[in-house]
Protein backbone atom coordinates (compact mmCIF):
# COMPACT_ATOMS: atom_id res chain seq x y z
CA UNK A 1 0.00 0.00 0.00
CA UNK A 2 3.03 2.23 -0.20
CA UNK A 3 2.72 5.37 1.91
CA UNK A 4 -0.95 4.79 2.64
CA UNK A 5 -1.43 5.95 6.23
CA UNK A 6 -4.30 3.48 6.62
CA UNK A 7 -2.00 0.48 6.07
CA UNK A 8 -1.34 -0.30 9.78
CA UNK A 9 -5.08 -0.59 10.40
CA UNK A 10 -5.86 -3.05 7.59
CA UNK A 11 -5.68 -6.80 8.36
CA UNK A 12 -2.86 -8.76 6.72
CA UNK A 13 -3.68 -10.64 3.53
CA UNK A 14 -2.89 -14.36 3.77
CA UNK A 15 -5.51 -16.28 1.79
CA UNK A 16 -8.01 -15.85 -1.01
CA UNK A 17 -8.69 -12.56 -2.77
CA UNK A 18 -7.96 -8.99 -1.71
CA UNK A 19 -9.59 -5.83 -3.01
CA UNK A 20 -9.11 -2.10 -2.58
CA UNK A 21 -11.52 0.58 -3.76
CA UNK A 22 -10.87 4.28 -3.14
CA UNK A 23 -11.96 7.81 -3.94
CA UNK A 24 -9.88 10.94 -3.29
CA UNK A 25 -10.73 14.58 -2.80
CA UNK A 26 -8.37 17.50 -2.23
CA UNK A 27 -9.51 20.46 -0.16
CA UNK A 28 -8.31 24.04 -0.54
CA UNK A 29 -6.48 23.93 2.78
CA UNK A 30 -6.17 21.78 5.91
CA UNK A 31 -8.96 23.58 7.72
CA UNK A 32 -11.37 22.70 4.93
CA UNK A 33 -9.97 19.16 4.82
CA UNK A 34 -10.69 18.69 8.54
CA UNK A 35 -14.30 19.73 8.04
CA UNK A 36 -14.63 17.47 5.03
CA UNK A 37 -13.07 14.57 6.96
CA UNK A 38 -15.62 15.04 9.76
CA UNK A 39 -18.49 15.04 7.28
CA UNK A 40 -17.17 11.88 5.61
CA UNK A 41 -16.96 10.12 9.00
CA UNK A 42 -20.56 11.04 9.77
CA UNK A 43 -21.70 9.62 6.45
CA UNK A 44 -19.74 6.41 6.90
CA UNK A 45 -21.20 5.57 10.33
CA UNK A 46 -24.73 6.20 9.03
CA UNK A 47 -24.89 2.70 7.56
CA UNK A 48 -28.69 2.63 7.29
CA UNK A 49 -28.59 5.57 4.89
CA UNK A 50 -25.61 4.76 2.70
CA UNK A 51 -27.94 4.88 -0.32
CA UNK A 52 -28.52 8.59 0.40
CA UNK A 53 -24.91 9.35 -0.45
CA UNK A 54 -24.44 7.19 -3.52
CA UNK A 55 -27.83 6.43 -5.01
CA UNK A 56 -29.32 2.96 -5.13
CA UNK A 57 -26.82 0.32 -4.05
CA UNK A 58 -26.87 -3.26 -5.25
CA UNK A 59 -27.45 -4.32 -1.64
CA UNK A 60 -29.39 -2.83 1.28
CA UNK A 61 -27.75 -2.38 4.69
CA UNK A 62 -29.35 -2.21 8.16
CA UNK A 63 -27.73 -1.94 11.58
CA UNK A 64 -29.07 -4.59 13.96
CA UNK A 65 -28.42 -5.41 17.63
CA UNK A 66 -27.67 -8.78 19.24
CA UNK A 67 -31.40 -9.45 19.67
CA UNK A 68 -31.99 -9.09 15.91
CA UNK A 69 -33.70 -5.72 16.38
CA UNK A 70 -33.05 -2.91 13.85
CA UNK A 71 -31.07 0.03 15.22
CA UNK A 72 -31.98 3.56 14.19
CA UNK A 73 -28.60 5.11 14.85
CA UNK A 74 -24.93 5.02 13.95
CA UNK A 75 -22.44 2.17 13.67
CA UNK A 76 -20.68 1.06 16.85
CA UNK A 77 -18.40 -1.84 17.76
CA UNK A 78 -20.42 -4.98 18.47
CA UNK A 79 -23.35 -4.13 16.22
CA UNK A 80 -24.38 -6.33 13.31
CA UNK A 81 -24.99 -5.21 9.75
CA UNK A 82 -27.77 -7.08 7.98
CA UNK A 83 -27.16 -7.19 4.24
CA UNK A 84 -29.89 -7.81 1.70
CA UNK A 85 -28.16 -8.95 -1.49
CA UNK A 86 -30.24 -9.26 -4.68
CA UNK A 87 -31.21 -12.86 -5.32
CA UNK A 88 -31.57 -15.79 -2.92
CA UNK A 89 -30.48 -15.13 0.67
CA UNK A 90 -28.83 -17.52 3.09
CA UNK A 91 -30.82 -20.05 5.07
CA UNK A 92 -28.29 -19.66 7.89
CA UNK A 93 -29.03 -15.92 7.99
CA UNK A 94 -32.81 -16.15 7.55
CA UNK A 95 -32.59 -14.68 4.07
CA UNK A 96 -29.75 -12.22 4.69
CA UNK A 97 -25.96 -12.01 4.85
CA UNK A 98 -24.51 -10.81 8.15
CA UNK A 99 -21.34 -9.11 9.34
CA UNK A 100 -20.37 -7.93 12.81
CA UNK A 101 -18.51 -4.70 13.50
CA UNK A 102 -15.39 -5.73 15.37
CA UNK A 103 -13.72 -2.33 15.59
CA UNK A 104 -14.49 1.34 15.07
CA UNK A 105 -11.72 3.81 15.75
CA UNK A 106 -10.57 7.37 15.08
CA UNK A 107 -6.79 7.67 15.21
CA UNK A 108 -5.08 11.07 15.12
CA UNK A 109 -1.53 10.37 13.94
CA UNK A 110 -0.36 14.00 14.12
CA UNK A 111 -1.69 17.47 13.32
CA UNK A 112 -1.68 16.69 9.60
CA UNK A 113 -2.84 13.07 9.44
CA UNK A 114 -5.77 11.11 10.86
CA UNK A 115 -7.54 7.84 10.16
CA UNK A 116 -11.09 6.69 10.87
CA UNK A 117 -12.15 3.14 10.18
CA UNK A 118 -14.88 0.57 10.69
CA UNK A 119 -13.87 -3.07 10.33
CA UNK A 120 -16.45 -5.83 9.93
CA UNK A 121 -16.28 -9.60 9.48
CA UNK A 122 -18.75 -12.27 8.35
CA UNK A 123 -20.77 -13.52 11.30
CA UNK A 124 -23.56 -15.81 12.39
CA UNK A 125 -27.15 -14.61 12.53
CA UNK A 126 -27.45 -12.73 15.87
CA UNK A 127 -29.93 -15.21 17.36
CA UNK A 128 -29.39 -18.25 15.15
CA UNK A 129 -25.71 -18.82 15.79
CA UNK A 130 -25.95 -22.61 15.59
CA UNK A 131 -26.38 -22.36 11.81
CA UNK A 132 -22.84 -21.03 11.38
CA UNK A 133 -21.49 -18.09 9.39
CA UNK A 134 -24.33 -16.44 7.48
CA UNK A 135 -22.36 -14.77 4.70
CA UNK A 136 -21.08 -15.69 1.27
CA UNK A 137 -17.48 -15.29 2.51
CA UNK A 138 -15.73 -17.25 5.25
CA UNK A 139 -15.14 -15.79 8.71
CA UNK A 140 -11.48 -15.04 7.92
CA UNK A 141 -12.57 -12.31 5.49
CA UNK A 142 -12.76 -8.68 6.55
CA UNK A 143 -14.09 -5.43 5.14
CA UNK A 144 -12.41 -2.24 6.33
CA UNK A 145 -14.21 1.03 5.59
CA UNK A 146 -11.64 3.79 5.96
CA UNK A 147 -11.50 7.58 5.84
CA UNK A 148 -8.07 9.23 5.93
CA UNK A 149 -6.86 12.81 5.97
CA UNK A 150 -3.30 13.47 4.88
CA UNK A 151 -2.78 17.23 5.06
CA UNK A 152 -5.44 18.60 2.66
CA UNK A 153 -6.24 15.26 0.95
CA UNK A 154 -9.19 13.17 2.14
CA UNK A 155 -9.56 9.58 0.94
CA UNK A 156 -12.42 7.12 1.39
CA UNK A 157 -11.61 3.43 0.86
CA UNK A 158 -12.97 -0.07 1.27
CA UNK A 159 -10.39 -2.83 1.74
CA UNK A 160 -11.41 -6.46 1.40
CA UNK A 161 -9.00 -9.04 2.78
CA UNK A 162 -8.84 -12.85 2.79
CA UNK A 163 -11.96 -13.23 0.70
CA UNK A 164 -12.75 -16.93 0.29
CA UNK A 165 -16.24 -18.23 -0.63
CA UNK A 166 -18.01 -19.74 2.37
CA UNK A 167 -18.64 -23.22 0.98
CA UNK A 168 -17.84 -25.22 4.13
CA UNK A 169 -21.45 -25.16 5.28
CA UNK A 170 -23.93 -27.95 5.95
CA UNK A 171 -26.83 -26.43 4.00
CA UNK A 172 -26.51 -27.46 0.34
CA UNK A 173 -28.46 -24.46 -0.96
CA UNK A 174 -26.21 -22.08 0.99
CA UNK A 175 -23.11 -23.90 -0.26
CA UNK A 176 -24.09 -23.41 -3.92
CA UNK A 177 -25.31 -19.87 -3.38
CA UNK A 178 -22.13 -18.80 -1.52
CA UNK A 179 -19.89 -20.35 -4.19
CA UNK A 180 -21.62 -18.32 -6.89
CA UNK A 181 -21.77 -14.99 -5.04
CA UNK A 182 -18.26 -15.41 -3.64
CA UNK A 183 -16.70 -16.10 -7.04
CA UNK A 184 -14.20 -13.64 -8.53
CA UNK A 185 -16.63 -12.51 -11.23
CA UNK A 186 -19.38 -11.80 -8.70
CA UNK A 187 -16.95 -10.01 -6.40
CA UNK A 188 -16.19 -7.57 -9.22
CA UNK A 189 -19.84 -6.50 -9.01
CA UNK A 190 -19.37 -5.92 -5.28
CA UNK A 191 -16.42 -3.66 -6.07
CA UNK A 192 -18.69 -1.51 -8.25
CA UNK A 193 -20.94 -1.08 -5.23
CA UNK A 194 -18.04 -0.04 -2.99
CA UNK A 195 -16.84 2.41 -5.64
CA UNK A 196 -20.26 4.07 -5.58
CA UNK A 197 -20.13 4.20 -1.79
CA UNK A 198 -16.69 5.81 -1.44
CA UNK A 199 -17.41 8.34 -4.16
CA UNK A 200 -20.74 9.15 -2.55
CA UNK A 201 -19.19 9.64 0.88
CA UNK A 202 -16.84 12.22 -0.62
CA UNK A 203 -19.43 13.89 -2.85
Amino acid sequence: MGNNIAAPFIPAQYTGEETATSAIRKAEDESAARRFFQEAMERLVDVNHWANWCGTLLSAFQLVNAADKPIDGFAETGMYIRIDIPGPGTNAGKGFDWVKIEQKEHVILNTHQEVFFIRARPSEHPVQKHSGIAHFLRKEASSSFVITRDHNTVTASVYGRNEVPNTKVADIADKIRNAIIGSSSAMSVSKIQWKALVEGILS
